[in-house]
């Protein structure tokens, strides 16, 4: 099974298991995605330019779930991006913290971490508490999922 398909397996499984769904933005469930090109599949969309995208995969296998409400899936995933650069380079501050009504938040970053964040055992576990205590304050009623490599 690939990442993107288990993923969103994954989503529907949460959104059926009894969480609350709020779709507060006009009448639609709100989901953000966040990461680096594993996340906006930027080999992919080059490949196949009009193909299905993560977002596109997400938003169909949730459709096929009757009694869950429209979605509306926001890939916010950037080539090259590492959490540290994220919320330091002002791109968290124009993109991501004005978004209205987020219902859950996908998170996937490590590749460019790695290689990119100095100390990297040190920084790491203290990027993604920051950027999980933002969105904690930007969008408190959000259910985060975190992942990594």
């Amino acid at each position: 099974m690939n990442w993107p398909r288990s993923l969103s397996v994954a989503l529907v499984a949460l959104l059926l298991s009894g969480t609350a769904v709020r779709a507060e933005h006009e009448g639609k469930l709100q989901i953000l995605l966040l990461g680096d090109s594993t996340t906006i599949g930027s080999v992919c969309r080059v490949v196949e330019p009009n193909g299905m995208n993560l977002e596109d995969v997400i938003r169909a296998l949730l459709a096929a779930e009757k009694d869950l409400p429209p979605t509306n899936v926001i890939n916010q995933g950037r080539d090259g991006e590492y959490i540290h650069g994220l919320l330091t380079g002002g791109r968290y501050d124009k993109e991501i913290a004005k978004l209205p009504g987020i219902d859950y938040v996908l998170i996937r970053y490590g590749l460019n971490d790695i290689n990119r964040r100095e100390e990297f055992a040190t920084n790491f576990p203290k990027d993604w508490h920051d950027l999980l205590a933002r969105l904690r304050m930007d969008f408190p009623q959000a259910k985060l999922i975190p992942m990594t490599i």
